[in-house]
């Protein structure tokens, strides 16, 4: 009998001391930086990511009790801004799916949870995720900020007693400020084609040919481009070959008065504006009073872009 009634006090004694306990915590205002990207990338692309809210929960919440986390956008500018006046607009959401928006004076209800919408809702540094995607902006190098405060209010059960009751409930509310920024790196892309300088016979007489530049550089971004000595550079001079034979060559600006290359102490200056910008420099054969051997003399050169 004694053993009976000792089992029985011990299995009692189990239940009443199972006790489950939930604990959320909204952090401070904080600084959350989204990263560093090129100009082209956002001048492109939507940049989605996602940041920090600071809100964080832990342990289970009681499955059979009423707990809500409601969180209302209460200030935001929609644009990352920097100092030359910029911006990159954005657009909040709550979800990763990024179905609704999250907008001025909004309100999230995340709504009855327990522990398996937890694993769900919040993001791997335990607290719950802001998304954020970006609209295509043309802009300049540089690091743009936005200010975005949310107001956090909770209701839940902190603490489950035997048989699921709620034996504690954590309410309350507070706003937070958190600080955005993004920074804008330079990028130049360049794009050429092919040039002929077609059919001769006797180098005495010239031939020329338009090499087209198509230069896309970031908005306001110093640049100098030039054109490199190519494949077959001797004597300070470049070469269209075949087989052992050479025709020497030069690259001038259109107007005939400027060496562009075969270095950057000879380039040309340029200001990005986030568009393509399309220049001209002229390929023209050195006049030399010879006949060279027949067949197709060629040469290849790079176009350096630095900034």
């Amino acid at each position: 009998m004694s053993t009976k009634y000792a089992l029985i006090g011990l299995v009692f004694f189990m239940l009443a001391s199972f006790k489950l306990h939930a604990g959320c915590t909204v952090g401070g205002n904080s600084s959350q930086d989204l990263g560093s990207f090129s100009s082209s990338q956002i001048a492109t692309a939507t940049l989605s990511t996602r940041f920090s809210s600071n809100f964080s929960c832990s342990g289970f919440v009681n499955l059979l009790d009423f707990s809500r986390i409601d969180a209302t956008l209460v200030a935001a500018s929609f644009e990352l801004t920097s100092a030359n006046v910029d911006a990159i607009p954005y657009v909040l959401y709550t979800d990763a799916a990024r179905t609704t928006p999250f907008v001025l004076n909004s309100t999230v209800n995340f709504g009855s949870f327990n522990l398996l919408d937890l694993l769900g809702l919040f993001g791997d540094d335990g607290t719950i995720p802001i998304y954020f995607d970006t609209a295509v902006a043309n802009v300049s190098v540089g690091t743009y900020t936005d200010s975005i405060a949310i107001l956090w209010e909770w209701d839940y059960c902190s603490g489950i007693g035997l048989l699921g009751i709620c034996i504690g409930r954590d309410t309350g509310s507070t706003t937070i400020i958190i600080n955005v920024q993004l920074t804008v790196t330079g990028s130049c892309s360049i794009q050429t084609t092919d040039v002929s300088l077609g059919s001769l016979s006797y180098l005495g007489n010239v031939s020329s040919a338009i090499l087209p530049l198509d230069i896309n550089c970031t908005k306001q971004l110093s640049y100098q481009y030039y054109v490199d000595g190519g494949d077959n550079f001797a004597n300070g001079q470049r070469n269209m070959v075949f087989n052992a034979e050479a025709i020497p060559y030069v690259i001038k600006t259109t107007d005939g008065n400027t060496v562009v290359g075969p270095d950057i102490s000879q380039s040309i200056a340029g200001l990005g504006s986030g568009q393509v910008q399309g220049f001209q420099l002229l390929v023209s054969t050195i006049a030399d009073d010879r006949f060279p051997l027949p067949g197709l003399y060629r040469d290849q050169v790079r176009v350096i872009v630095e900034f």
